[in-house]
């Protein structure tokens, strides 16, 4: 009980709980006040893989956090949300009713797809009652198909004069419910909920509002209620993808810099994208570089972004980083309206690497039916059969996957992937920012004057805000705070003023900066408190001018951050 909490965030719209469970220790604080972590699975309905990764994620937490030190810190100075089902009707739905692999998708809002004034009354249907929906087949003297050699595949028929038994496909199972001579062509609607979230929202996909589903509301909503909400993973599937949000492009890229790829700093001009890529992968395999230029305000997200998912594609092995879309999706609007870092996770993908026995980088359908017959142990296919059908007369169905074999992957493959895409979440959340002041140092005038300079650090690789939470002014700056003894006075600097500094190796002057901003650069203490932001891997060195008296004086500094924590020091001076 003081590591985890559940509760419903809402109904949806056939009633059903959205439960989501809170992970963090209760002991060292409260969830709302420490730096979290937001995951969610299956926004799609049929991709339901998304909430084993959620559950696994969960259950990696709360079973390890007594031996494991890593998921023990994770767990004392972290919050994670994790909502495990989005689209729970959908999700129950996929789950315990036959279905194909693409359906159902949507939130169960009733549409009239054949404009026949029903709603959702010409289903895909279980007409064999095998527990599983295929395709229907009707035997046809000029159908271009016929059974292949094993009689487990239904293929195209090579030359017209073949003499033996043919085919023609009807398509998915179902019957003709409403008797006007169509099959399937009203099955359960609503719009994408992934296209239903306001930032670049559009009628074509997310109908008929922004936010009109409960489920995406509810959610959205949740994520209004907790600012402390600083990143998020969404599962979807398929394609072995992370689709990670960046900032906009430039609107002019003439004065832009290039992309630092794959980390922090530039390097490679005068190259292709495809030639600086290859530069760097002779040092790092999993190296990113991604051809976007951004406005010099948004640089450090960009940079933040490429190497997390440079680490991500370590972790998950055979994932492809890829920058996200905008159109109404979940991670689109988490960082532009929300400024939190957001990666929308495509699961799975063709066990192409597991068929492919040729070695010619794909698999063929005669490899495919290989590995059902020998790794999978002859699990997952569904065989042609006849069958009789009320409005069809005598038909054939099969020679296809089971649903479990396409969009999400087959049993024995799910808690690979599970494991692999909890590590990821950890590592990003073992990356949030930590605050520390680093050292503090002085350099004697005389007549008892002393620079004092404080250094600040972040040595994780997310800043105590974002570029995007910066520019939507989301959150107050960092404050770093000087107090001393009472023999030692602050001389407030005018930061408007360039006062010549002879201890700068350049021997030039050290001209005074709006404080706040990151890098090495000094900033002046113009007062006894400072705000700035502290970016990711950076430190930053603010400068004081002080005038002591008597003996046994001392300085302290204390750096606090909404995201990064507090940290304070102390020197005798």
């Amino acid at each position: 009980p003081n590591l985890a909490s559940i509760e419903s965030i809402g109904k949806s719209r056939l009633g059903k709980d959205q439960y989501l469970i809170t992970i963090t220790n209760r002991k060292t604080g409260a969830p709302e006040d420490k730096t979290a972590m937001w995951v969610d699975g299956a926004i799609h309905g049929n991709e339901v893989n998304g909430v084993t990764c959620s559950l696994y994620l969960m259950w990696y937490l709360l079973t390890r956090y007594d031996y494991d030190t890593y998921v023990y810190d994770l767990v004392n100075n972290s919050t994670f949300y994790i909502l495990p089902g989005l689209n729970v009707d959908a999700n129950e739905s996929f789950v315990s009713h036959p279905n194909t692999a693409n359906n159902p998708r949507e939130p169960y809002r009733p549409e009239d797809n054949d404009g026949d004034g029903l709603y959702d009354e010409d289903q895909t249907e279980d007409v064999d009652g095998d527990g599983e929906l295929s395709y229907m087949y009707i035997e046809d003297l000029k159908g271009m198909l016929k059974l292949s050699e094993d009689k487990r595949r239904f293929v195209a028929v090579e030359d017209e004069t073949y003499p033996g038994l043919r085919f023609k496909r009807i398509g998915s199972e179902g019957f003709d419910n409403d008797g006007d001579g169509s099959i399937n062509e009203d099955d359960l609607g609503g719009p994408d909920p992934n296209r239903n979230y306001p930032y670049g929202w559009n009628m074509a996909s997310g109908n008929p509002y922004p936010m009109s589903e409960p489920e995406t509301r509810n959610a959205y909503e949740f994520h209004l209620a907790h600012p402390n909400i600083f990143a998020t993973f969404h599962y979807h599937n398929t394609g072995r993808l992370i689709m990670f949000q960046v900032p906009q492009p430039a609107k002019s890229s003439g004065a832009q810099q290039g992309q630092g790829g794959g980390g922090y700093g530039g390097g490679g001009r005068g190259m292709t994208p495809e030639q600086r890529l290859a530069e760097m992968r002779k040092t790092n395999k999993y190296a990113q570089y991604f051809d976007r230029q951004v406005p010099r305000e948004f640089q450090h997200d960009m940079d933040v972004q490429t190497s997390i998912v440079t680490t991500g594609a370590r972790i998950l092995k055979n994932y492809r980083p890829t920058m996200g879309g905008l159109s109404g999706q979940t991670a689109a609007s988490t960082y532009n309206m929300l400024g939190a870092y957001s990666y929308l996770i495509e699961l799975w993908g063709s066990p192409t690497q597991d068929i492919d026995v040729n070695g010619d980088g794909r698999g063929g359908e005669d490899e495919y039916m290989d590995w059902i017959d020998i790794e999978m142990t002859g699990a997952g296919w569904i065989d042609p059969h006849k069958v009789d059908h009320p409005d069809l007369g005598e038909i054939w169905i099969g020679g296809s996957p089971k649903k479990h074999m396409s969009r999400t992957p087959p049993d024995r493959y799910i808690q690979s992937e599970a494991d692999r895409n909890a590590k990821f979440v950890m590592y990003c959340a073992s990356q949030f920012p930590k605050v520390a002041v680093n050292d503090i140092t002085t350099t004697d005038l005389g007549d008892g004057l002393f620079w004092v300079d404080v250094t600040v650090e972040n040595d994780r690789t997310y800043p105590t805000a974002s570029d995007r939470a910066k520019k939507l002014k989301l959150y107050e700056q960092d404050v770093l705070k000087f107090s001393s003894s009472k023999g030692v006075s602050l001389i407030k600097l005018d930061a408007k003023l360039p006062i010549q500094d002879p201890y700068q190796s350049s021997g030039g002057f050290f001209g005074f900066g709006r404080g706040g901003q990151s890098g090495n650069a000094l900033t002046p203490g113009t007062d006894t408190e400072t705000k700035l932001w502290v970016n990711g891997k950076s430190k930053m060195t603010v400068r004081y001018l002080v005038k002591t008296s008597g003996n046994k004086n001392w300085i302290e500094a204390e750096i606090t951050s909404i995201r990064g924590g507090k940290d304070k020091k102390r020197i005798e001076l």
